[in-house]
């Protein structure tokens, strides 16, 4: 793995852990939010910061940047939609299946379709990509992920034709999300449904 990587693998994790985290403090009624968010944000920074000092600050420390905005946008985001979920349903583990089951259609969906991929039209394929906070890592961060060996392989989206997003459409889409996501959980709270 090379630190170009490391912001894939970082959204791949976040995909499963940030929904969870949301439940979790959703339980709690978001007492511990402030801290939780400033753990992963000094996560999230030292990971950058070591990223740039490997890679030298140059146009790829710039992209590591980008790439850091676009995972802590995409990690707060979905944290927000598993706490709203958590906040919602009465049992946790139906608000952490099913808040997570959507951040891993997001994040997997356009791997997991396989060969219906190449059949699909390019504004689908460019919305999915949009969608998936990997891809939106990877093209923030400067990397052709489709065409990495092993997906190029065996991904037949690889040999269409589709636009990577540029770094600021992921992150209105999810800063949308997760606007959206904070009313929500705020009006749950307010409602009582804990």
């Amino acid at each position: 793995m090379t630190t170009a990587t490391l912001p894939i693998l970082e959204a791949a994790v976040l995909v499963v852990v940030a929904p969870l985290c949301g439940v979790a403090l959703a339980g709690r009624r978001l007492r511990c939010a402030a801290p939780a968010a400033a753990l992963f944000a000094a996560v999230l920074t030292l990971s950058a910061l070591w990223t740039i000092v490997a890679l030298g600050w140059s146009a790829a420390g710039g992209r590591t940047l980008v790439s850091y905005a676009t995972i802590g946008t995409v990690g707060f985001a979905l944290a927000a939609v598993g706490a709203w979920f958590g906040s919602v349903w009465r049992d946790p583990l139906d608000a952490a299946a099913c808040s997570v089951g959507i951040a891993m259609l997001a994040g997997f969906g356009i791997f997991a379709v396989g060969p219906l991929a190449a059949n699909l039209p390019t504004p689908v394929v460019n919305a999915a990509l949009i969608a998936s906070p990997i891809v939106s890592a990877a093209s923030a961060a400067g990397v052709d992920i489709f065409r990495t060996d092993l997906l190029y392989r065996i991904s037949p989206l690889a040999h269409g034709r589709f636009d990577y997003p540029a770094w600021f459409t992921p992150l209105a889409a999810y800063g949308t999300v997760l606007l959206i996501s904070l009313a929500g959980t705020a009006r749950a709270l307010r409602k009582g449904w804990l």
